[in-house]
């Protein structure tokens, strides 16, 4: 899951991208390892994931048992923007794709990696088509021919069982 995650973690001013479930708890984050900071004393911007994702997660329930009562659709995709940045969640079965970003990331921009590595996790978590793919053979004509066993009526013999009259030497 952290290759998928990883093009969407590369763009510049997304601070998080992470895989969690529904419940909040993240199952997969670029960088997590590298979290607590670098060894040179300098400070870096740390995000709590397990809160984010938490906060997040239950933010994004609350929403959907408010939109029920409207008998609108589950949201699919969610942006909170505030003064600092944003925070852009996108469902998919099973599981929540969150992104934490700066305010100067355009959002739009951002949907469309969002979305497709939705796709792929979802792909991903159902696994490989399991469907056994028969060998087809021709489907059954629309009219019967000569080849289907059924006999076929031609000009010249009319109705089944009946000669033409301009055929037949003589009754």
């Amino acid at each position: 899951m952290i290759e998928i995650l990883e093009p969407i973690a590369q763009i510049p001013g997304v601070r998080l991208v992470g895989l969690v479930t529904r419940d909040g708890v993240p199952v997969a984050v670029p960088g997590m390892e590298r979290k607590g900071g670098s060894n040179d004393g300098s400070q870096v911007l740390a995000i709590d994931v397990e809160a984010a994702a938490a906060v997040a997660t239950q933010w994004l329930s609350e929403l959907t048992r408010t939109v029920a009562a409207l008998t609108w659709p589950n949201p699919e995709r969610v942006v909170l923007t505030a003064a600092r940045g944003c925070l852009v969640l996108v469902q998919s079965p099973g599981s929540v794709l969150m992104a934490i970003t700066d305010a100067s990331v355009n959002q739009e921009e951002l949907r469309l990696h969002m979305d497709g590595a939705a796709r792929r996790i979802g792909r991903a978590l159902r696994g490989p088509s399991t469907q056994v793919v028969e060998e087809r053979t021709d489907p059954p004509a629309a009219l019967p021919s000569e080849r289907s066993g059924l006999q076929v009526n031609t000009p010249a013999q009319g109705p089944a069982g009946s000669q033409d009259p301009r055929t037949s030497a003589g009754s």
